[in-house]
């Protein structure tokens, strides 16, 4: 049976605040905060891996951009970028 796992990031330069839940939990199962960097997330991703066998990640698009996309995608991570005037706030 495959498990997928959902992760929510809220990206700055030097760190990251990620939150993730699965498809059959209406509760976070985890927030923390990593570091910006390679190393980090890497190390992040391989942990996900040992517990879900699907990765499913999106993150609002900034000036943070592309780079994290590429990196996600080369460690098998299935991601998108979120247009940020598209994401429904309570102020829109």
């Amino acid at each position: 049976m495959k498990r997928k796992v959902y992760v929510g990031m809220d990206v700055h330069k030097e760190t990251i605040q990620i939150a993730y839940l699965t498809s059959n939990s209406k509760e976070i199962l985890k927030e923390q905060q990593i570091k910006h960097n390679e190393v980090q997330i890497k190390k992040f991703i391989k942990k996900l891996k040992t517990e879900w066998n699907e990765i499913y990640c999106c993150y609002e698009a900034g000036v943070t951009g592309y780079p994290l996309y590429r990196y996600l995608k080369s460690l098998g991570v299935n991601c998108i970028l979120v247009a940020p005037e598209r994401s429904k706030t309570k102020y829109r």
